[in-house]
């Protein structure tokens, strides 16, 4: 997946208003920005519209497919609508290529890797059990 600023992340859509807050808040880089949960979007009061848009474009950043997150996100479609959308219409409206358009419709692993199970949780939760702590207990 391609490094990007979080100017060219956000685009030129809903997000551009608010990079200053995100900045301000800590929000400063790509990889933070998209382990931003609910509770995280809600205390900078993110509109639902906001929401959708940081869904959508860390998706398309997840494949890959940034070239195409103004466009999608001027169509108002939300994710799950633009993933049921027909491969011809994702040509014609938004001008997807072929490849790209079945890597934007495989939902499955993005960018063609599947993460180990081990990474499936978030960064932001630890789960931590009885015998987890027994051990960390005997290192002390």
């Amino acid at each position: 997946m391609a490094s990007f600023s979080m100017e060219d992340f956000v685009g030129n859509g809903v997000l551009k208003g608010l990079l200053p807050k995100l900045l301000e808040e800590g929000w400063d880089d790509v990889p933070t920005l998209k382990i931003m949960n609910s509770e995280d979007m809600d205390a900078i009061n993110m509109t639902q519209q906001q929401k959708n848009a940081l869904g959508r474009r860390s998706y398309l950043h997840d494949r890959a497919l940034m070239q195409y997150g103004d466009k999608l996100e001027a169509s108002g479609k939300s994710l799950s609508e633009l993933l049921s959308t027909s491969s011809l219409v994702l040509s014609s409206q938004f001008g997807m290529k072929r490849g790209h358009i079945a890597r934007f419709l495989d939902r499955t692993n993005p960018c063609g890797f599947l993460m180990p199970p081990s990474h499936a949780l978030s960064a932001r939760k630890r789960i931590i059990t009885p015998s987890t702590v027994k051990v960390l207990m005997e290192k002390m």
